[in-house]
Order: C-alpha cells, then sequence, then structure tokens
C-alpha cells in the first residue's frame, strides 16, 4: 500500500514533486470553499481553531477524491482497497493541532470512516486566510436567527425525513446546513428548502457549502471522508448560531450497513453515519470545542418504510418526488431523476413501495423499474440480487444465526452506544433487521401476485429483481450468501435451478470444502476466527491488559471482513484468542 503525501496550503518539501498538492488560498490554490447565507456579524469571533479543522476536513475530502482506491475492478475488496494519507497542513493554531492525542483523536474519527489509514503533520501557518475569505455572506437576517436544531440535510429521503418532523415539532426553527456537492443535486436541495420555508415560515434558515476544485480530476467514488466534513461544516455553523448540538438522519439498516455481498465488505460497505463513527465524532468535537458537544442520528432504530410514512403522515408525501437518493447523479436527467440500479435506489424504491406512496414517487423517475426492469451490468445484477436475498434471509433469521453471522458488526454498533447495555443494542439491531426483510418482502409477494401472467409468460427480463427471485433457471451474477436454503424459496416455493453450483468466491466467503467424496462440510467458525487472529498477531495474543477484550473483537471483525470472510459470534473469537467472557 504506496503512501500519498499530501501537501496543502503550499507548503513545500524537497523531493516531493509527486506529491498531491492542494491549496485553499495564494499562487497554488487549486481549492474554492465557500459558505452561503452567513451574516457578517454572526462570523467575527469564529475561533482560528475552528477556522483550521474547515480547512483540515476541506483537504482530506479532496485528497479522498483524487486519490483512486483501484476502481470497479479493483479484486481486494477490504485490504487493497485501502489507502496511506500523510498529510502536512499549516494551521493558525499549531499549539493545540501539534498535540499527540489530538492527532490520535483525528485519526481515531477519520480510520473507521474511511477505511484508510492516515499520518498528520502540522506546522504555523504565515499569512493564513481569514473566515471571511470563505464565505459568500448572507443578509442580516441571520442575525437573529436562533433554531432549535441544527440538522445535516443532504436532500434525500431520511434528511428531508428528520427535517419535517423536526419543524412539524412544536414549531421548532431548525438551521439545514447541505453540501453542494453537485448543481444537480443542489437544485433538489434548493426546491426542498425553499417549500419547506413556504410550509413553515419563519422556521428554516438554510447554509448550503460548496467546494470547487480546479484542475483536479476526481478518481474515487466512494467519498466516504464527505461525512466528515459534512460534520465539520454543521459544527462549526451551530457554534456560530450558538447550539451544542447537530443532527444526522439516516435509517438504520443504512447506518450500521451489514455486509450483503463480498462486493461491499470493506471500502465499499459506508460507514457515514454508522453509530461508532458518530460516538467518534462526538469525542473529538467535544475535544475542539472544550465542552460537550452531542452528535444523533434519530432515525438508527427506523427502516427505510418508516422514514418515508414519517413524511406522508406529516402532510408532506408530494416533497417525496423532488428528493434525491440516487449516488449516479452525474447520469441523471430531468426525466429520470434516479438510476434505479444503485443500492441508494433500490433501498429507497422498496421504501416507497413498503410505505404503499408509490403515488408520491413516480416509476418514471427510475431510468430501470426496481422489480421489472433489466439491469445489463453484472455489478448491479449482483447489487440488486444480494440485497433482495439478504433482506429475505434476515426477516426471520433467529438470534444465534444472526450474531454468529453478524457479530463482529453487531458489537461495533454497540460500542457506538457506550451508555446502553450491549444486550439492549443488539436485540434492537436484530429488531430493526427482521422489519426491514418483512417490509422486502411485503414488495416481493404484492410484486408476484401483480405480475403472475407476465411471470408465467416469460414477458419480464431475466435479469430484474423479480425474475432473478422467483424464475427457474433464472442467472443471478452472485450465488446464495449463506450455506442455509434459499429464503426467496418462500415466495415460490421451490427450488431455482443452478443453486448447487458455488463459484470459487462464494465458496471462500461460506468456507465449503469438498471431500474425495464430494460431500461437502463446512469448516468450523472457530477456525475462520483462530486464522484472523494469527494475521493479526503473528508473535501471539498480547493479554487482556494490553489489548482488551472489546479492541481484540473489533480487530477481528474487521479482519474477517476485509478478507470477505462470515462473521463469528464473540464468544468463538475470545475462545480462539484463548480468552473468554467475564
Amino acid at each position: 500500500m504506496a503512501e500519498t503525501l499530501v501537501l496543502c496550503g503550499g507548503v513545500k518539501r524537497p523531493g516531493s514533486d509527486s506529491a498531491l498538492q492542494i491549496a485553499l488560498e495564494g499562487r497554488s490554490r487549486n481549492i474554492t470553499l465557500k459558505l452561503e447565507d452567513l451574516s457578517k456579524r454572526l462570523v467575527k469571533n469564529v475561533p482560528d481553531l475552528l477556522i483550521d479543522l474547515i480547512e483540515i476536513a476541506t483537504f482530506v475530502y479532496c485528497a479522498d477524491q483524487t486519490t483512486s482506491r483501484g476502481g470497479e475492478c479493483q479484486s481486494g475488496m477490504g485490504v487493497d482497497w485501502r489507502r496511506e494519507f500523510r498529510f502536512v497542513i499549516p494551521v493558525r493554531n499549531l499549539e493545540y493541532w501539534a498535540q499527540e492525542t489530538t492527532i490520535e483523536a483525528l485519526c481515531d474519527a477519520l480510520s473507521f470512516l474511511s477505511d484508510d489509514e492516515y499520518v498528520f503533520e502540522f506546522e504555523k501557518a504565515s499569512n493564513a486566510a481569514s473566515f471571511e475569505s470563505y464565505l459568500e455572506l448572507g443578509g442580516e437576517g441571520t442575525t437573529a436567527f436562533r433554531p432549535d436544531e441544527v440538522l445535516l440535510f443532504s436532500g434525500g429521503l431520511d434528511s428531508l425525513a428528520g427535517s419535517v418532523e423536526e419543524l412539524s415539532a412544536g414549531h421548532k426553527k431548525v438551521a439545514l446546513v447541505s453540501h453542494r456537492s453537485s448543481p444537480k443535486i443542489y437544485e433538489h436541495q434548493k426546491r426542498l428548502v425553499d417549500e419547506l420555508k413556504c410550509r413553515f415560515p419563519g422556521s428554516v434558515m438554510h447554509f448550503p457549502v460548496q467546494i470547487t476544485k480546479h484542475g483536479m480530476k476526481s478518481l474515487e467514488h466512494t467519498q466516504r471522508s464527505r461525512s466528515f466534513l459534512y460534520a465539520t461544516i454543521a459544527f462549526v455553523v451551530a457554534h456560530i448560531l450558538g447550539n451544542t448540538r447537530i443532527r444526522f438522519f439516516e435509517n438504520g439498516v443504512v447506518s450500521i450497513n451489514l455486509p450483503i455481498a463480498e462486493q461491499v465488505v470493506g471500502s465499499r460497505a459506508t460507514r457515514t453515519t454508522h453509530p461508532l463513527v458518530l460516538a467518534q465524532f462526538r469525542a473529538f468535537f467535544s475535544a475542539v470545542a472544550g465542552k460537550p458537544i452531542e452528535i444523533e442520528n434519530p432515525y438508527i432504530w427506523k427502516t427505510k418504510s418508516d422514514v418515508v410514512r414519517t413524511i406522508a403522515e406529516r402532510g408532506c408525501g408530494d416533497l417525496i418526488r423532488d428528493s434525491v437518493s440516487c449516488t449516479r447523479m452525474h447520469d441523471a436527467t430531468r426525466l429520470h431523476t434516479h438510476c434505479g440500479s444503485c443500492s441508494q435506489c433500490i433501498d429507497r424504491r422498496f421504501g416507497v413501495l413498503a410505505a404503499d406512496c408509490a403515488k408520491d414517487d413516480p416509476e418514471e423517475m427510475y431510468k430501470v423499474d426496481l422489480l421489472t426492469g433489466e439491469r445489463a451490468a453484472p455489478v448491479d445484477q449482483t447489487m440488486a440480487e444480494s440485497y433482495v436475498r439478504t433482506a429475505i434471509e434476515l426477516r426471520e433469521m433467529a438470534e444465534v444465526s444472526f450474531f454468529s453471522r453478524f457479530g463482529g458488526e453487531t458489537g461495533r454498533v454497540c460500542s457506538g452506544f457506550p451508555l446502553l447495555k450491549a444486550d439492549d443494542v443488539a436485540r434492537r439491531v436484530l429488531e430493526l433487521h427482521h422489519q426491514h426483510g418483512q417490509a422486502i418482502s411485503k414488495v416481493l409477494t404484492a410484486a408476484v401476485k401483480d405480475h403472475s401472467d407476465d411471470l408465467v409468460l416469460g414477458r419480464i427480463a431475466p435479469t430484474s429483481v423479480l425474475m432473478m427471485a422467483v424464475a427457474r433457471g433464472a442467472a443471478p451474477m452472485l450465488s446464495k450468501i449463506s450455506g442455509r436454503t434459499d429464503p426467496l424459496l418462500s415466495l415460490i416455493g421451490t427450488e431455482p435451478l443452478g443453486t448447487s453450483e458455488v463459484s470459487a468466491t462464494h465458496a471462500k466467503n461460506r468456507e465449503v470444502t469438498v471431500s474425495g467424496t464430494g460431500a461437502r462440510r463446512s469448516r468450523p467458525s472457530r477456525e475462520r476466527a483462530l486464522r484472523a487472529i494469527n494475521e493479526i498477531y503473528p508473535q501471539g495474543v498480547p493479554d487482556e491488559a494490553t489489548v482488551p477484550n472489546a479492541i481484540l473483537l473489533n480487530k477481528v471483525g474487521e479482519k474477517l471482513n476485509q478478507e470477505g470472510l462470515l462473521g463469528v459470534s464473540d464468544d468463538t473469537i475470545l475462545r480462539a484468542a484463548g480468552r473468554r467472557r467475564k
């Protein structure tokens, strides 16, 4: 894994011709940062520390965008996708940023979020830019605006639902902070904000943030560090407006984001609002502020269909069509605002149909219909099939099976709620995914009935979700994700052809071996745990005082994810390490 040297703000290093150079000011400027609609009076006392923080977050985000993980054909979904960054950044408050504890907290906040490794070097800034140089100043009306809540507003369904819910609850005032990531997305954001201002007069203030690169090509679409930039801007806006709490709104299934296939393990599985990420943000921003800062996701225990119902039940269902969820906005048109093939589109459309809100989300908005549309690209077939198959399998999965498979991921969720009992958090994670699976099942069952004639007569594309789910002989690009009976059989009552064939990649995930007699046997999960432990600690497992059980469990869970292997239970990991629960 080669290290990328990132020289920021015009700093120089001998022999660094190949370094990535990023600057917000001066002759070498190649980034423009603009925070809109903040008044001059409001920002006159912004501390240097917070200006430094905004610049750091901007540098990290731009380096993320311009440094590829290897592209769609990269075979290593975990370790091979990880990058190493070394940032050299000039700052105003060198005394604070040069502290080892500060650097550790910053690295902690970024590493789990992005799956990358970071090293930071700070030096004293000379001729630092003023904060006002980053502003497109708004009217003085913002001076008198004191919001009850500061919300992150992407313009997607979840942030729209959160905004509607907060505005509907006791006449609250809200400040909406948005990242203007593209003109197409901003059109939707602006339209929604204008509509919210009309429906809740005097209660909405919008603060868009725009970052424009000059002569720098975006090579990486995952942009996992965007969440850190997003949270940083909201934190600074909250400070300016006198608030100590910021809120993300994202449904728990996406926030927790259990791996549904090898293709989304590691770097491709987003962690932008994962409970552990928000806990790390909370600790870092509180240290910067010198006081407790609350960072919450009130929708952590909601499914997508719950989110959609929240909008409809508050009389704002007609706003759903103006929200945007697609990750491929560069291909969006006025007719097709959503591709219909990416994971966000699949999740959105299932949620809308499960909430019985199809009339507010016209199907012509989607380039590919969720249920019957043909999915030509193998990666799109894989995403759709694995999403559906996992959801149906989860709908009634027993505790033992669930935590055997997702124990590592659940443990990290528990780490994000240090004040709650781990058993209570784990139970809620399981219940959430049961509800999610039941919602997907509801949509598919209704679709089978609605399209029964077309299914029988073969009028539906073989690579559509519906045909992959129920048609004999259909050939989805991904094998089943577990060794159990195909969960989709409960919808159709028959075994699809080809299910006895196991690909080499799938065999690795299931840990299947074939004996000389042709009989299958599964390696014990203990062996997977032991292999991961030996790779992490080749010299032997340190004692518990050096590496506590919680850290050991997280590391092993991460390693299994990186290798594309199924998770194992915490007890199995501890036994393999020669430890036991206390």
